[in-house]
């Protein structure tokens, strides 16, 4: 039977965050990185931690707060702060709350717009191929083989 080793940690799209612990105890790593601040929510799996805050771990302090809010950190020791400002970014973007029904009723117009576009597209994609199988018209044709020059009263007389 295979054994498989699971790193310990939690994973945010494909990125592998530490352990969590909590934010009291938390001190700011030694390396650059990102920083997640979780809740605990059992409606959230496969662990029951819910991201509230994603950052760069060098412009965070530990706030006063404690409580149940846990810190897991995301290490990109040669990382520029360009490059963990454009991860945080995609990370908010991913796990933010749900957009209100006006936001969601807007983007489903813009799809259906963009769908009618693009099946226009295509229709008319299907007229030009459907234009490539139609017969194409045939002109005259030269004769096969070798005919000799015929003067144009031998012609009247062979064609007679």
């Amino acid at each position: 039977m295979p054994c498989y080793l699971v790193p310990p940690g939690v994973r945010f799209q494909n990125y592998l965050f530490t352990e969590p612990v909590p934010l009291h105890g938390w001190r700011t790593p030694a390396c650059a990185g990102i920083v997640a601040i979780l809740a605990r929510n059992p409606q959230w799996g496969p662990k029951p931690l819910e991201p509230l805050y994603f950052g760069d771990a060098a412009s965070l302090l530990a706030p006063e707060q404690k409580g149940d809010l846990l810190v897991s950190v995301l290490p990109m020791p040669y990382s520029t702060t360009t490059q963990r400002r454009a991860l945080c970014q995609e990370l908010i973007t991913a796990y933010s709350s749900p957009l209100s029904v006006a936001a969601l009723a807007r983007k489903v117009e813009v799809l259906e717009a963009r769908q009618q576009e693009q099946i226009q597209q295509i229709l008319s994609l299907l007229g030009y191929i459907a234009k490539l199988f139609e017969p194409q018209p045939v002109g005259p044709r030269k004769p096969i083989g070798f005919l000799p020059q015929l003067t144009p009263a031998e012609a009247t007389e062979s064609g007679s």
